[in-house]
């Protein structure tokens, strides 16, 4: 079982909300918002499911991804590619939305560059990923993300840095680790499975409530660079 599922002990459903994808949300939100109309055009970067592409409707949306996944439907890709080759022209896009992708990538700097590359000058990246999150899509999980290496990132490619930001705070990551606890914890000792994901649920919501990013650390980065 992985964190963020429901408990299935004693009848009782504990649910955790899942805070990060609300937070991402939101992130995504914020960047549709800087279209205006179908002239701007989005890459969505990696994009599987392509979750937040309704939020990208009013404006000229493509989806790129390297559609490896057996069984998954990727009707919806524009460009079947690895994010570090993308096949379009220098300076496409008005904007890049790479989100939950990058620790999956094993050249991150190259994919960034190829983003530079394709963006059109005055134009942004959007981006999200992990700092602290248990090893996932195994084996294709590589890197971890510290504010320190988004700004030496920028430095080295040539972006400005508009933002470099926690994306949940400290109560939504503390929930998340309390969860991936239970979910790891041998079924003998089911009543501390119980107890921790009822205080994951707690902390969840109390996150919601308030996103405290002046204490402890985040389980992951939100960025947004501009080409200059």
């Amino acid at each position: 079982m992985q964190p963020n599922e429901s408990s299935e002990a004693a009848g009782q459903r504990i649910t955790v909300p899942n805070t990060s994808r609300m937070h991402a949300r939101k992130f995504a939100e914020r960047a549709a918002a800087r279209g205006t109309g179908p002239h701007f055009r989005v890459l969505d970067a990696g994009a599987g499911s392509a979750p937040y592409r309704d939020l990208f409707a009013h404006v000229s949306y493509e989806a790129a991804d390297v559609a490896a996944t057996q069984g998954k439907d990727y009707s919806h890709i524009d460009h079947i590619c690895d994010v570090v080759d993308i096949p379009v022209e220098d300076g496409r896009y008005d904007l890049v939305w790479c989100s939950q992708v990058l620790e999956h990538v094993r050249e991150p700097e190259r994919a960034l560059r190829e983003f530079h590359r394709i963006t059109k000058p005055g134009g942004e990246v959007w981006l999200t990923a992990p700092f602290y999150y248990q090893e996932h899509e195994q084996p294709w999980d590589f890197f971890r993300y510290t504010q320190f290496a988004w700004q030496h990132f920028a430095d080295l490619i040539g972006f400005e840095v508009v933002e470099i930001e926690r994306m949940e705070g400290f109560f939504g990551t503390v929930a998340y680790s309390l969860e991936a606890a239970a979910a790891a914890m041998p079924p003998e000792q089911r009543p501390y499975r119980r107890k921790l994901r009822r205080m994951a649920a707690e902390l969840a919501e109390l996150e919601l409530v308030e996103k405290r990013t002046d204490i402890g650390f985040s389980k992951n980065y939100q960025v947004v660079f501009r080409r200059p």
